[in-house]
């Protein structure tokens, strides 16, 4: 294999190797003054012409997460308390719960909830009844604890759901117990209602 060497002009030597192939290559230098790169010179994003490959996100750095994630889904068919489990809530700035078409066996009373094994706070007071389904959407920030609460459900009869965090106990709205450290959460109602129909979806926001 022959090689090419470069003399500076005041010192050192510049090599240039041909590969060990067979054949006749050529590789053609451009007819402008500029500067040859190697692969410890950077490249100018301004100098990139043409098409580009298909780049994967998998090695992109410094892009913040974000959107809404689904965590668990629970069936409110049954039973006076419904628990949605083993959630990992960490890095997770809120969580948004869609109660949707939920309803009871028989009267109706206010929609609460705790984290598993802690005390239950009310979130609703609904007219969520045997033929009356509750749609509603809850915005629980789990740094400060608050409950924020669609102003605009309906039941399924398209009627006002009379929803009101300030309906019950004092501190409704509020539960500082279910934050990022909570794995569990049970939703009932006051009086022990038994569901009979619908689903909790709960969506965390980073």
């Amino acid at each position: 294999m022959a090689s090419i060497k470069l003399t500076g002009d005041t010192s050192g030597v510049i090599t240039v190797l041909a590969p060990a192939v067979s054949g006749t290559n050529t590789l053609t230098l451009p007819a402008t003054t500029g500067t040859i790169l190697d692969t410890n010179s950077a490249l100018v994003s301004s100098k990139l012409t043409g098409a580009l490959p298909a780049i994967s996100g998998a090695a992109l750095t410094g892009i913040s997460s974000g959107g809404m994630t689904l965590l668990s889904t629970v069936a409110t068919t049954s039973g006076t308390e419904v628990v949605a489990g083993s959630l990992t809530l960490t890095g997770y700035q809120s969580l948004m719960i869609y109660a949707s078409d939920v309803g009871v066996a028989s009267g109706g009373g206010k929609f609460q909830w705790k984290e598993t094994g802690g005390t239950y706070s009310i979130v609703a007071y609904t007219n969520t009844t045997s033929t009356v389904a509750t749609y509603t959407v809850l915005n629980h920030n789990l740094i400060t604890g608050v409950t924020g609460i669609n102003p605009n459900s309906y039941t399924a009869s398209n009627t006002a759901a009379n929803l009101d965090l300030t309906a019950g106990t004092a501190g409704s709205g509020t539960n500082t117990a279910i934050d990022q450290a909570t794995t569990s959460i049970t939703f009932s109602t006051v009086g022990g209602l038994t569901f009979n129909r619908g689903q909790i979806l709960i969506y965390g926001l980073k």
